[in-house]
């Protein structure tokens, strides 16, 4: 029998709600990267970004303009670095003090106060000094999403030559925008709920969960790192759970209680 490895890393109960952040893919001309949005933090400033991806309006935009260790900036159908959708939107910013324009993240590109549209730039060093907090409201730039993975293809970017106006010699080109998949992940964490376990580690070809009465579980289920459901038991009738059918990789298991708790945990598997 095929042995694998299952690699525990947490899994806590909570009282949260298994939230979920969209995950857009950009392919460029020089390879793809995959940036995760802030729904729930910044619904106008996200919206707006993914509308203008399901309409298709980035296929083909260029960036047109790098500054190596600053930003990469974007969005711009007329490649100039003046044009836009031909409408803007208010400024957002975020309440909580969470978002920051830190390396990674991406923010929107304006031209004062609440005149955002389609043009954004992605930080490529911590650039706080950019946001609404410490930078005068006519230089502040709402953060809006972050790159979560494909950082070479982001860094390669950033590494090409330019012109004196910044702009890339020859055009990095956003082939296309889509909407690939889901982040999932958890809020509110209630670190006094009862612990629970997965269990034995190294096995064979199945987990058990320990540390919760089988008769207050209403469904286990257990997702992608996408978001995708990978597999979902309801009204589970064992804490033993089979993975001889879930391929190698990182997943995600979620346990919802008859008394509306629900847990968090993430496993790794690997041949």
């Amino acid at each position: 029998m095929k042995k694998f490895l299952l690699a525990v890393v947490f899994l806590i109960s909570t009282q949260a709600v298994l939230t979920a952040q969209t995950k857009v893919t950009i392919y460029t001309t020089l390879g793809n990267f995959d940036v995760e949005m802030y729904d729930s933090l910044m619904p106008i400033t996200a919206g707006n970004f993914l509308s203008l991806v399901n309409s298709k309006y980035y296929d083909g935009v260029i960036f047109h303009r790098v500054i190596k260790n600053f930003v990469i900036q974007g969005g711009d159908p007329t490649g100039t670095g003046s044009g836009g959708p031909g409408y803007t939107i208010p400024d957002e910013f975020d309440s909580t003090g969470v978002l920051s324009n830190t390396i990674r993240t991406i923010a929107m590109a304006n031209s004062g106060p609440n005149s955002g549209g389609s043009q954004f730039f992605i930080n490529l060093k911590n650039n706080a000094y950019l946001d609404y907090d410490k930078a005068p409201l006519t230089s502040a730039h709402p953060v809006f999403a972050i790159v979560r993975d494909g950082w070479n293809i982001v860094d390669s970017i950033a590494n090409v030559s330019v012109n004196s106006s910044d702009r890339p010699m020859p055009d990095v080109v956003m082939d296309s925008v889509r909407v690939t998949g889901r982040y999932i992940g958890v809020v509110e964490i209630d670190f006094d709920a009862p612990k629970v376990e997965v269990s034995p580690n190294p096995f064979v070809h199945e987990i058990k969960l320990s540390g919760v009465e089988l008769r207050e579980l209403k469904a286990i289920s257990i997702y992608s790192v996408d978001g995708v459901l990978v597999k979902e038991i309801v009204n589970p009738q064992s804490l033993t759970i089979s993975m001889e059918d879930v391929s190698a990789g990182t997943y995600m298991i979620h346990t919802l209680y008859k008394n509306g708790r629900q847990g968090m945990g993430k496993v790794v598997k690997s041949d």
